[in-house]
Formats: structure tokens, sequence, C-alpha cells
């Protein structure tokens, strides 16, 4: 089983090694876009939503990171991998491969095995925000800065912009 601390320890210090100007909000849970919205006026953090997605394409999971907003074309990440199905991963599959629940899936900090696919658009954001898999944590951080965080990974990352609709 993984630990969602030990997640959010390893995440943390991947922002810290690799001097992401970054801050830290606690909050209570937020566990979906509507919670979200009441704790952030509450907490007073700002940015852009970062949607951080795990897919299962056929027999395998990727991890999708694009904008809060943006749609997603399942028929092009079909066309992409040659598959004959793409789903969301089910709250089992996320917890299971990720130790997360459905709202809090996290851009970085996992098994090295998990593709990640990055919409570029977030690097021009001023601001970012994600759940760094704690239900009742927010992290805003710079875009331009979550460059370093990515190319410092042992995943295969790829940036890819033709995954939104």
């Amino acid at each position: 089983m993984i630990d969602p601390n030990n997640i959010y320890k390893k995440l943390i210090n991947l922002l810290d090694s690799n001097q992401v100007e970054y801050k830290l909000f606690s909050h209570k849970d937020a566990l979906t876009w509507e919670d979200l919205a009441v704790v952030q006026k509450e907490a007073g953090f700002f940015g852009t939503e970062m949607k951080c997605m795990v897919l299962k394409v056929d027999d395998e999971l990727i991890v999708y990171i694009t904008l809060q907003g943006k749609k997603i074309n399942f028929d092009v990440i079909k066309e992409k991998f040659g598959a004959t199905k793409v789903r969301f991963s089910t709250p089992e599959e996320l917890s299971e491969h990720f130790g997360a629940k459905p709202g809090c899936a996290y851009p970085f900090g996992f098994d090295a095995r998990y593709d990640i696919y990055i919409d570029p658009e977030i690097y021009k954001q001023d601001w970012l925000l994600f759940s760094p898999v704690i239900p009742t944590q927010t992290v805003q951080a710079r875009g331009s800065d979550l460059k370093k965080v990515f190319d410092s990974l042992d995943n295969n990352v790829q940036e890819v912009t033709d995954f939104n609709q």
C-alpha cells in the first residue's frame, strides 16, 4: 500500500530540491472543484488549477497534466497509443498505484514506471494550483519553475499539444 504521507514528503522535496518558488496552503478537505473554490477563498491562494489525471490506456496507466477547464480528446490519445480503450482510472486504481483519492491526483512524485504527458501551457501560468496528494493541502507554484521538476524526474515525460479538444 502506498502511504500518501510519504508521497507528500517526496513531492515537497522535489519542489525544494529544484528550487521551485511555491507556497503551501492548509485547509479543510477539498476533493471537488467546488470544494476547492470554497477553500481557495478561505485560505487566500490563487492561480490556475492544474488538472492531473490518471488515465488507463488499454492496460497501462499514464498521467496527463493540463489546465482545469480543458476537455480531453480521448480519440487522439487512442490514436497516439494505438489503443482500443482509454478511460479515467478507477478510485481503486488511483489508490492502489498512486495512494491518492479522486480529486487528489498529483503531477509528480510517483513511481517512475508511469509516463507523464504534459500540456506545455502549464509552464506559461504565473501561478498553478495542485494537490500534493493530501486533500487538506494545496500547492501554489510558479508554472515556469515546474519545468525544472519535470526535467529532473526518472519518469518518461513528454510534452503534448494535441490531447485536448
